[in-house]
């Protein structure tokens, strides 16, 4: 235990607090072992192979867990908000391991989207957000390394898992290899959780005060100490949600493109490399985009704290447009391989800038259900960006009006982050002001 101070607007009151890197430890653990739904393309062929279902069968479950978890998140957040983490994330840990332990026993296709895509992915956004978003409460004075450091525990889990669960997969089959990971999940989830604690309203670490920029944008709420937070019914009512909305929605576009096609990508612009088939280039380009992504992550969350959230975001955006464009010529191996590394480094930075940029422009106090909302955006880009790959691709030009297309929504969503950041310097806070 270590002794911090809380301190509130109103003026500072000394009490004993749990070690805020304590529960960023703690956390960084749930994260790790909560962000392990990529490890279903692990299972992907087995159990096309088990069952005689087509892999396409297979991995709508995966789509139907990625939208289930998303809206999971909204109430989460809103629960955890009110009743405290804790509790919520435990129950949540239950439910991930469960619907892992449940898939490993379902022998058809309505028991596999009901097990994995729906149960396995309600405890999955039982856990994600107020392990986030608890995390993020206690570090004001560094969002961005906050943030960073517990998504690239989101990016190292499956990475590091996936040999484990193949290896597991190979020794018992795939049937006892999910129940093995539903049990180990549900355990180290439930221990990660019981050291995660809710932060102290307002909560400031000692000797450190908020830039102008975050401070409150009424003259009310900064007399009487509140730190001006929207609800989420406020935050909807905000012209500024839906613009940031759909600039998250555009700036993932691109990187779930790269994400859910790079293989195809690579086998079709590059093939074979030397003794490398072609399948096995690609899979090597999917473990580079992943290791980039990592980085990037780490990378952005340190930058977010020195340059702030639109800098890092225009940068994001610019990296990501000329990446695309350059994508499109890459059929050398080697510049290839730059493009991935780049596109991936990007995209990392996306899902690190979103949940501080969300508390600082709407305030922490509701933090878990306004980004449970917010992060809707993200969905609703990775619905776009695989589609545009599959949709825009044609035997004449391949996935090249695919990339121009994803490079034009990404300039786009640039030009609005542009427009934001000045009427933000113009009026010299990041959070709306009420009406």
């Amino acid at each position: 235990m270590t002794s911090l101070t809380a301190a509130s607007g109103a003026g500072a009151v000394a009490k004993h607090e749990p070690s805020r890197y304590g529960v960023l430890s703690a956390a960084f653990v749930v994260m790790f072992f909560v962000a392990s739904i990529a490890l279903f393309s692990v299972f992907l062929n087995p159990l096309s192979e088990q069952h005689g279902w087509t892999p396409a069968e297979v991995s709508l479950s995966y789509s139907i867990f990625q939208t289930v978890m998303a809206v999971t998140g909204i109430f989460s957040g809103r629960i955890s908000d009110k009743f405290g983490p804790r509790t919520v994330m435990l129950v949540g840990g239950f439910v991930f391991g469960l619907g892992w332990f449940l898939t490993g026993m379902a022998d058809s296709l309505p028991m596999l989207y009901i097990c994995h895509g729906l149960i396995a992915a309600v405890g999955n956004g039982l856990v994600y957000n107020p392990a986030l978003t608890t995390a993020q409460r206690w570090f004001p004075d560094i969002r961005g390394k906050a943030s960073g450091i517990l998504l690239a525990a989101a990016a190292i889990g499956p990475a590091t898992l996936a040999p484990v669960a193949n290896a597991l997969s190979s020794a018992f089959g795939v049937s006892n290899a999910l129940k093995i990971l539903g049990v180990t999940f549900w355990v180290t989830i439930t221990v990660g959780s019981l050291f995660v604690h809710p932060a102290p309203a307002d909560y400031r670490p000692k000797g450190w005060e908020p830039p102008v920029a975050d401070r409150p944008a009424t003259v009310a709420s900064a007399q009487t100490g509140d730190d001006g937070s929207f609800d989420f019914k406020a935050m909807l009512t905000s012209p500024r949600f839906y613009i940031l909305l759909a600039v998250y929605a555009m700036a993932a576009t691109s990187g779930t493109m790269l994400v859910g096609a790079v293989s195809s990508i690579s086998q079709e612009h590059v093939g074979a490399v030397g003794t490398m088939t072609a399948a096995a280039f690609g899979a090597m380009a999917v473990s580079i985009s992943t290791i980039s992504n990592f980085l990037g992550r780490l990378t952005f969350g340190a930058l977010y704290d020195k340059f702030g959230a639109f800098k890092c975001l225009s940068l994001m955006l610019v990296i990501t447009a000329l990446a695309m464009v350059a994508m499109s010529f890459a059929y050398n191996a080697v510049f290839f391989v730059a493009c991935v590394i780049v596109l991936g480094f990007a995209f990392g930075a996306l899902l690190v800038i979103y949940p501080p940029l969300t508390g600082e422009t709407f305030g922490t106090k509701h933090l878990g259900v306004n980004y449970g909302i917010m992060f809707l955006g993200y969905a609703l880009g990775a619905w776009i960006g695989p589609r545009l790959a599959t949709g825009l691709h044609s035997e004449a030009y391949g996935y090249r009006i695919a990339f121009y297309a994803a490079a034009g929504i990404t300039v786009l969503g640039l030009v609005i982050v542009l427009l934001l950041a000045a009427k933000v310097k113009k009026t010299g806070t990041m959070m709306p002001v009420r009406k």
